[in-house]
């Protein structure tokens, strides 16, 4: 899982391109076991009451599963509000590069259609930070022209998403930090 460093221009390029692509969410599979890995504990307690692992996985699911069809309706509001809505959602590096990618698809002209599912193979956390394993269908999403609506590319049905996922301190929420995309099969 440590394949967040790999291929990393590709992959910012190609999350801000994803995060783009959908338009929703409509649902996901109930996360498996869950098994241990070399994540680091938090460097400060999480602002939030520490609660039960079965709570904390089911928090960490809906706000991934909730990321994505929130942070492509920021787009359609003004600009100047970007920053604010997207900051309730992800945190950095994931919020700059969502940020980054809105800015570019207005800039060219082209905005996100339909929706995509998530199927959530595995939810892993460790005190403050956690991990999320996806194989996303997004075969009924893409990018359309803005002015026209006119569809430019369609999404395949499954796409490999690894997510890191932070307990934000200032607020307790769970937010991504980091999308990745590994390639290959789910």
């Amino acid at each position: 899982m440590n394949n967040f460093g790999a291929g990393r221009q590709r992959h910012v390029v190609l999350a801000a391109a994803v995060a783009m692509l959908v338009a929703g969410c409509s649902g996901g599979a109930a996360p498996t076991t869950t098994s241990s890995s070399n994540m680091p504990a938090p460097s400060q307690p999480p602002s939030a009451p520490t609660s039960s692992e079965p709570d904390q996985r089911q928090a960490v699911e809906a706000a991934y599963t909730q990321f994505w069809p929130r942070s492509l309706a920021i787009p359609s509001t003004p600009e100047a509000t970007w920053q604010a809505a997207m900051a309730k959602l992800a945190v950095d590096p994931q919020l700059s590069t969502t940020l980054a990618g809105m800015r570019r698809n207005k800039q060219v002209g082209v905005k996100p259609y339909g929706d995509v599912t998530t199927h959530i193979s595995s939810v892993e956390v460790h005190g403050g930070k956690a991990t999320v394993i996806d194989c996303q269908d997004g075969s009924r999403s893409g990018q359309a022209d803005a002015a026209t609506g006119d569809r430019k590319t369609v999404g395949t049905p499954q796409i490999p998403i690894h997510a890191r996922m932070s307990r934000d301190a200032s607020d307790g929420q769970w937010k991504v930090a980091e999308l990745a995309y590994p390639g290959g099969p789910c």
